[in-house]
């Protein structure tokens, strides 16, 4: 597929990179749902040493913010619950929690390597280098330099212009640039993860 009529390649690749990026935080965002579905809904399934700790970490949750209109600074609230869903805690944290605690058999899993068959990455390190591309890509859009630690594997745009991407069927994806080539890569195995957890 041709290059659009018109627009130098400078214009087009940041059209596909704008449109990766979108895609790329959607899949993400689907991906943090479904962790947190499997977290919230094994819960009950912990050991009571377990759930100690979540308890014991919620409670460092307990911070403070500013009431403008008093002019004062106010405790947030948090009260126990033998339900606790643990809503506050974040994905990193939920994810760094059970990285040294392997108690929650639904995460412990790897993903295949998509260029080295024999090669494997554990479920903890591939969220953990989505979650790093995530805050770069909240904070900078443009003049990023991904790092190994953000990429789970770097994909060939043969590789990649082989995958399903809805908003870009009308680009020519073996002209992505590096960037782009990153978040691509990503994206792949961002849905061979969520294929991977359960279903809840």
């Amino acid at each position: 597929m041709g290059a659009i009529i018109g627009i130098d390649q400078k214009t087009l690749s940041l059209q596909i990179r704008s449109l990766m990026v979108c895609d790329f935080l959607d899949e993400y965002n689907q991906l943090e749902r479904a962790i947190r579905n499997v977290f919230e809904n094994n819960i009950s399934n912990l050991s009571s040493s377990t759930k100690q700790q979540l308890y014991f970490y919620y409670g460092g949750k307990i911070g403070t913010y500013i009431e403008y209109e008093s002019h004062g600074i106010k405790i947030n609230e948090l009260n126990y619950s033998e339900e606790e869903m643990f809503k506050q805690l974040s994905i990193n944290q939920i994810i760094k929690i059970f990285k040294n605690n392997r108690c929650l058999e639904a995460f412990n899993f790897s993903i295949e390597s998509i260029q080295r068959p024999v090669t494997v990455f554990p479920f903890y390190d591939c969220t953990i280098r989505l979650l790093n591309m995530r805050n770069k890509l909240a904070h900078e859009v443009s003049n990023l330099n991904f790092k190994d630690g953000d990429i789970i594997e770097l994909l060939s745009p043969e590789q990649i212009s082989q995958q399903s991407f809805e908003l870009l069927r009308n680009y020519d994806l073996l002209k992505i640039d590096a960037m782009t080539q990153c978040i691509a890569s990503n994206i792949i195995y961002i849905r061979k993860i969520i294929s991977k957890l359960p279903n809840i």
